[in-house]
């Protein structure tokens, strides 16, 4: 197989390029330079994890006249969930507002293809645990790859957990 030109390989994201894991080490190898596609992905997930667990500040500064303040760093992250019940909750909404935060802080997800579905398992009804389903193409070279995310919600204590895979 040829080799990708610099354009075409997959890159680390700019956070992840301007940190330093290994400050003793003076020169990088190729492998931390350029991602495969399972690194790509292990990102994409770390990073929808990150997404997820940043508490963002109300929505009132969108109906005050700052219509940008929400798509901006300020507006990082989702709801606070932190003692929520499900049974008051607008669970259809909630994934929206979901869906909304990935399609502003995740460039590599096509927001043509983002699905964000709740999932109820009866099963696991206690009332404390809520499941969304997130799928979505993600932007690689040479060919886009297809996601498939699980993601749990703790509502005691508002903590996400972002799987990959939708098993």
């Amino acid at each position: 197989m040829a080799e990708l030109t610099t354009q075409e390989r997959l890159q680390p994201s700019l956070l992840d390029r301007l940190r330093d894991d290994e400050p003793h080490v003076t020169e990088e190898s190729r492998e931390k330079r350029v991602m495969t596609a399972a690194r790509l992905r292990e990102h994409v997930v770390r990073d929808l994890g990150w997404l997820f667990n940043c508490t963002r500040r109300g929505a009132g500064d969108d109906e005050a006249g700052l219509p940008h303040v929400g798509s901006s760093v300020i507006g990082y992250g989702i709801p606070d969930l932190t003692g929520a019940a499900i049974a008051g909750m607008d669970v259809e909404e909630l994934a929206q507002r979901i869906r909304a935060s990935i399609v502003a802080f995740e460039p590599r997800l096509d927001p043509a293809s983002l699905q964000v579905d709740v999932q109820t398992d009866v099963s696991r009804m206690d009332r404390l645990t809520l499941s969304f389903r997130i799928v979505s193409t993600m932007w690689a070279q040479p060919m886009p790859l297809n996601l498939y995310l699980r993601t749990e919600v703790d509502l005691e204590t508002a903590r996400f957990s972002v799987f990959d895979g939708v098993g």
